[in-house]
């Protein structure tokens, strides 16, 4: 172990640090006196301490800007291990002016079974709670496993957290899932997009006769289905497409 690096602040419990870091192949380094700091394989590959502040500094903006896991996430040092006693290397960023917004989102309550002892209300409530966790770190991870592997992924997740869209965007969306369009017909065929929805989404997307002043084409033309669809359509039928893309990548 030649690397590691410091998480100075996280509104993360470790364990779900741990966890999430765990899937991109990131381990906490076994470190005395030096907590929450993790090293990879991926690290070890690099050559100086600035390499590994760059992937670090990558690592943290997909936890706390793509994904929005932890906005507050903020890195600490870079740990030098090559030589004996680790040695602290600080880099000193310019702070940009940050605007947290609190968005409020339901909950459902569940209530135990009537009737439990006061042992099994314990161990019904750990039960729960550690469902609800696993729930709460597979939606993170469907998120940053894939931003982590594909650069793509990390453009398209920008695209899908969006709160409004044109036909520009939503077919930004589903080229970034694509690729290449000279890949189209074997993309289509592995995520099973039939091609008579593909022309209608596009008639969506591209003819402001079918969605005027949102449709990325300013000239109007005869549309080439007999039943485009709606952009309310568009916009379900390529968010389906991207998360499915996205889920694959996660291998």
């Amino acid at each position: 172990m030649k690397w590691a690096f410091q998480i100075e602040r996280t509104t993360l419990d470790p364990r779900n640090l741990t966890d999430l870091l765990g899937g991109l192949g990131y381990q906490q380094a076994d470190l005395p006196g030096f907590e929450l700091a993790f090293w990879s394989e991926t690290l070890e590959n690099c050559t100086n301490v600035g390499g590994v502040w760059e992937e670090a500094k990558r690592l943290r903006n997909l936890i706390s800007d793509v994904t929005e896991i932890d906005p507050e996430l903020v890195l600490g040092a870079v740990l030098d291990l090559s030589s004996g006693a680790p040695k602290r290397c600080h880099f000193v960023e310019a702070e940009s002016c940050m605007i947290g917004i609190s968005c409020g989102s339901a909950t459902l309550t569940v209530s135990p079974p009537a009737g439990l002892s006061a042992e099994q209300l314990v161990e019904w409530n750990n039960r729960r709670a550690e469902q609800e966790y696993q729930v709460r770190l597979e939606e993170q991870r469907a998120k940053l496993e894939p931003a982590f592997r594909e650069p793509r992924a990390v453009k398209a997740l920008m695209f899908l957290k969006r709160d409004t869209h044109t036909g520009e965007t939503l077919y930004k969306l589903y080229e970034l899932a694509e690729g290449q369009p000279s890949r189209r017909k074997d993309f289509m065929e592995r995520f099973g997009i039939v091609e008579a929805e593909f022309r209608r989404f596009s008639d969506a997307v591209h003819n402001p006769v079918v969605s005027g002043d949102l449709a990325r084409h300013a000239y109007e033309d005869k549309p080439k289905t007999s039943h485009p669809m709606s952009f309310a359509e568009a916009q379900s039928f390529v968010f389906g497409v991207a998360h499915r893309w996205l889920t694959s990548l996660r291998g």
